[in-house]
């Protein structure tokens, strides 16, 4: 796990961008570390670029602990530790870290899942293909696994935080002090 954590502390956004274009992130973009941001900041393919690395920095751990053996709760914790890793010191809203994650914890949940990210980015409506996609893999889980309810735990927990994440907002950005802020920051991944 800790392991796990140390992976998704690389914040392969500000690396990918320095990179590329010797300048910070932070500096040509919204200041999020995210791939949505490399994208908009830099490139299409930059952006797609960075989604794999942060999807990866979270599949691969939790991928060698299923293949090591290790039960769904052991491979949930691998996959959440690195998003938490991410979320904590990188300060991103975690989304490529959650979606490397599940797929590791269960894969036949993210390929019936993965329906809606395709389409809501297909229409260019990435925010809001992440909030359906995030409410919908636990009810998925569960469906496909309702003989043992327990496997649906994991996506549950993973994407209870990554919520929490979304809806905290950047850093500095506050709690949401109204419910139209609330919705902005879910539906929309905006803090104002």
């Amino acid at each position: 796990m800790g392991g796990a954590f140390a992976a998704g502390c690389v914040p392969s956004g500000r690396l990918v961008t320095r990179a590329l274009t010797g300048q910070a992130l932070e500096e040509i973009g919204d200041g999020k570390p995210g791939s949505s941001n490399v994208a908009r900041s830099v490139g299409w393919k930059s952006g797609a670029g960075v989604l794999a690395l942060d999807a990866g920095k979270a599949y691969v751990p939790a991928t060698a602990a299923r293949l090591a053996g290790a039960g769904d709760g052991a491979v949930a914790a691998v996959g959440i530790s690195a998003m938490l890793g991410h979320i904590a010191v990188v300060k991103g809203r975690g989304a490529a870290s959650a979606l490397g994650a599940m797929y590791a914890m269960d894969p036949g949940t993210m390929a019936i899942g993965s329906a809606g990210l395709l389409a809501g980015f297909k229409l260019h409506r990435n925010p809001q293909a992440v909030a359906v996609t995030a409410v919908s893999l636990p009810l998925i889980s569960l469906a496909l696994h309702h003989r043992r309810p327990a496997r649906a735990l994991g996506p549950l927990v993973l994407i209870t935080i990554l919520l929490a994440a979304r809806i905290k907002g950047s850093p500095g950005a506050g709690l949401p002090s109204s419910p139209e802020i609330l919705w902005r920051r879910f539906w929309l991944d905006r803090d104002d």
